[in-house]
């Protein structure tokens, strides 16, 4: 099995328009109950942290999953969004990709991908 896979989440401020992106470490084959490990700064990795905080409200844009399948869900603060991305929906190569049913963020809280589906080649 091929992996670990470096994803990336867009972000766009609501009032500075300032784009975000934040790098998403996919392990090659990750479990439901875990969360995928996030850096700002640079290419995510297996010793980034496993949350974020966002400086503004902000549009999440768009998801680039790199790893071939699985699911993901936000949570703000340890309680689940109910917006769950799945990786094969998510994939560069689909132009359909439903990019308005992303959610905004606001600033004060904690973020975290919940795997909810294992991830996969």
């Amino acid at each position: 099995m091929a992996g670990p896979y470096v994803g990336t989440l867009y972000m766009k401020g609501v009032k500075s328009g300032r784009p975000y992106t934040l790098s998403i470490y996919v392990a090659a084959s990750q479990g439901a109950g875990t969360y995928l490990l996030e850096d700002w700064n640079a290419p995510a990795t297996s010793a980034s942290p496993n949350f974020w905080t966002v400086p503004e409200l902000v549009q999440v844009t768009d998801f680039l999953p790199t790893s071939g399948s699985g699911q993901v869900e936000f949570t703000s603060d340890g309680k689940r969004s109910q917006v769950v991305l799945d990786f094969t929906t998510w994939q560069a190569s689909n132009p359909m990709r439903p990019i308005n049913s992303l959610p905004q963020l606001g600033p004060g809280k904690t973020y975290r991908l919940l795997v909810v589906l294992a991830t996969a080649a």
